[in-house]
């Protein structure tokens, strides 16, 4: 198998490269400036605070109602 001729580089080619460099460039720039506005007009939210998942009354978590109802029953 042959190798594949590399493409010819002219230097109009180099100067297409080059402008479509620099508008990539100038859009990611526009991008950069448009989260920093948005970043500095609209802060992000707090985030509620942190929930205690078990209570002091029940180190273990939330208790079963079956078993609270079963207990609740034999002490009448």
């Amino acid at each position: 198998m042959a190798d594949p001729t590399p493409p010819r580089v002219t230097p109009e080619y180099l100067k297409q490269l080059a402008e479509d460099l620099d508008r990539r460039i100038e859009r990611l720039e526009q991008l950069a400036d448009a989260a920093r506005l948005r970043r500095a007009l609209y802060p992000a939210p707090k985030p509620p605070p942190v929930r205690c998942r078990f209570s002091r009354q029940y180190p273990g978590g939330r208790p079963n109602p079956w078993r609270t109802i079963r207990l609740r029953r034999r002490r009448r």
